[in-house]
């Protein structure tokens, strides 16, 4: 899809041969992705929040900007001078058999430019994606998260959003999980699905990104990039994630995705060749769409940054610092203002809603998997960046080059360095930590582009050979950081399989049953899982209840005046059991109780199939298996009521 409209944009609305797949990926995200934040806030506040409604405003809106306001002021105008051209260039073009290849040709670059081409980039997005992605992935079996208490409140907030809850009746910052809504609906899965895999796109994209900062604040438009990229994607022996939870959401991540382009912009505004009022817009958008999904991201990690900036952001961008920094102003004075009213509303003072929303609930300080302390590790950062800024000052008078985007970087990395050690009540260091966890790899990559940097004569010699030495790199960086790792992450411990294998079988209910057709019998802890989607049941209900209401449905099934009469005795059509491993269960905290209900659940299945109910194997896996009870033939699964 994301392919699809880029080539779209690429032949219709910007077809500079700089606008390669990444530029357009960052900057699309930039735009209308804080757009989309702010979209579903207000959406949900006037109680209209649904896919349609949210795809519908966001294409007016994506139609105004593409055509804009002046042209919509004249629309007459612009149909004859755009429209029309372009429409008659396509008949002609159709008329004129056109060739097929010709619509998949875009403008080259000329020779000797020295810049990569647009496929080219292409190739090492997917490939920094696809690691991350499969290193992620490979975690799944370490994953603590799932299905846990943290997850099952983040599932309450997330099936909120339909309800027309943003709060959840609770003051609190919830944008994060407002966007893990949205991507469920529009890549059709379902809200567990969407929640235990948004972490995972996340992560790719803070990779993709942290590729596309490298490569704009040095000189290294390759090497540094995918190094810091691939650094973050898999080097997890020097990356201060807990690895148990590496799959949580994290509302540090989704705000940095729209904070690191904020970050490259502020400091070379000229890469967005825009007038100052629609750069005042555009960070201002972006800033409350970080203030909706977490306040530390607005309020600690970037009033070092803006500071910073002030001081190191390019010459020539006129005011533009200070029309950043008026637009981050605004947008935390609007943000404390909405607190305040909400605040109000939940009798919450303002200090008390933004100390409870700047502390890590749901983070986690133990992190098994480091090669060194914390601290130590840090340490060595702090030198390494120490030495870059030498190097860079002395770059900067040698080679005559500008260098102040990554000094920024560098400096900005210390003074987190110094907020982390400052031990304020009001800075928390689990979250310092999840943040310092994106800028770490940043750091790397600038120290790489210093060590490259005299040697960049050399490859420009040998730019042809650029793609294989990539590939060497990529395949090599790869090898290394699976093969060291392999001592460290071999000892962790594997979560309780039980978990996953429960996400797998309500993820094949959802998708084979039609809603509130049927009803799942599980424990308490689940019933989220059946919010909005069909009815729920718990043990207890099953076993002293469900055989009575059964008796009397069954006996009175074919007299519609008691059924009329008596809508509390219906059963539904087909009654989902989950039947856990006795003895896996036994030493599993959290499944030790079903397992021991497993004799009485298949007594209790035994009894209904004497009685003539038809009971067969729906799930069925090493841990956890589900039995369908079918009250009603072909009158549940989607397959039946269709064919």
């Amino acid at each position: 899809m994301l392919l699809f409209i880029y080539y779209l944009n690429r032949k219709l609305v910007n077809t500079s041969s700089s606008n390669n797949f990444l530029e357009f990926l960052v900057w699309q995200w930039f735009r209308y992705g804080a757009i989309m934040g702010i979209l579903i806030f207000t959406s949900v506040q006037i109680g209209i929040y649904n896919l349609v409604n949210c795809v519908i405003i966001l294409l007016v809106i994506i139609a105004v900007d593409y055509i804009g306001l002046r042209n919509l002021r004249h629309p007459k105008t612009y149909y004859e001078n755009t429209v029309r051209n372009n429409v008659q260039l396509l008949l002609k073009r159709m008329e004129n058999e056109y060739p097929v290849k010709k619509w998949f040709q875009f403008t080259k670059r000329t020779k000797n430019t020295g810049k990569v081409s647009g496929l080219y980039i292409l190739l090492l997005v997917i490939a920094i994606s696809v690691i991350t992605f499969a290193s992620r992935v490979y975690f799944f079996k370490y994953d603590s998260y799932s299905l846990s208490p943290v997850w099952i409140s983040d599932l309450e907030t997330i099936v909120g959003f339909d309800l027309q809850q943003w709060f959840g009746g609770q003051s609190s910052v919830v944008g994060d999980l407002a966007y893990v809504n949205f991507y469920g609906k529009i890549a059709n899965v379902t809200p567990e699905i969407a929640l235990q895999s948004i972490g995972i796109l996340e992560s790719v994209l803070i990779s993709v990104l942290i590729f596309w900062v490298v490569s704009k604040i040095t000189a290294s438009k390759q090497i540094a990039p995918t190094i810091a990229a691939l650094i973050f994607a898999m080097v997890y022996t020097l990356s201060p994630l807990n690895i148990y939870f590496i799959l949580q959401n994290r509302p540090i991540f989704l705000a940095m995705t729209f904070g690191l382009p904020v970050m490259v912009y502020y400091l070379k505004p000229g890469m967005l060749k825009m007038n100052k009022w629609q750069f005042f817009l555009s960070f201002l958008v972006v800033f409350v769409a970080i203030g909706l999904i977490d306040l530390f991201t607005l309020c600690i990690l970037f009033p070092p940054f803006m500071f910073t900036g002030l001081f190191l952001a390019k010459k020539k961008s006129g005011n533009f610092k200070w029309v950043g920094l008026l637009s981050y102003i605004l947008a935390v004075g609007l943000m404390f203002g909405l607190y305040v009213i909400i605040g109000l509303y939940f009798e919450t003072d303002l200090k008390m809603f933004l100390h409870s929303n700047l502390l890590a609930v749901s983070s986690y300080t133990y992190i098994p998997q480091l090669v060194m302390n914390l601290d130590v590790l840090l340490r060595y950062y702090q030198i390494a960046s120490g030495v870059a800024v030498v190097l860079l000052l002395a770059y900067t008078f040698i080679y005559k080059e500008d260098w102040r985007a990554s000094f920024a970087f560098l400096i900005y990395f210390n003074l987190l360095l110094v907020l982390k050690s400052m031990n304020n009540a009001w800075i928390d260091d689990d979250l310092l930590t999840q943040g310092l966890s994106i800028f770490m790899p940043i750091v790397a990559g600038i120290g790489v582009a210093v060590l490259v940097r005299p040697f960049i004569g050399l490859f420009s010699k040998f730019s042809k050979w650029n793609p294989i030495i990539i590939s060497l790199v990529f395949i090599g960086c790869v090898a290394i950081g699976v093969q060291s790792q392999q001592k460290n992450l071999g000892v962790l411990t594997e979560s309780d399989p039980a978990q996953r294998e429960v996400l797998e079988a309500y993820d094949n209910i959802t998708r084979d049953y039609f809603p509130f057709s049927y009803a799942v019998v599980n424990n308490n802890m689940t019933q989220t899982l059946s919010t909005n989607k069909h009815f729920f049941m718990n043990y207890s209900d099953f076993i002293y209840d469900y055989p009575q209401q059964d008796s009397i449905y069954f006996k009175n099934i074919k007299n519609p005046k008691f059924i009329k009469e008596h809508p509390d005795e219906v059963i539904p059509k087909s009654v989902l059991v989950f039947v856990f491993d006795q003895e896996m269960a036994a030493d599993s905290e959290t499944y030790a109780e079903n397992g021991e209900l497993k004799p009485i659940l298949m007594d209790q299945l035994a009894l209904l199939k004497k009685r003539g109910r038809k009971v067969q194997l729906f799930y069925d896996n090493e841990h956890v298996k589900v039995y369908e009870i079918v009250n009603e033939p072909k009158s549940s699964r989607i397959s039946d009521l269709i064919f």
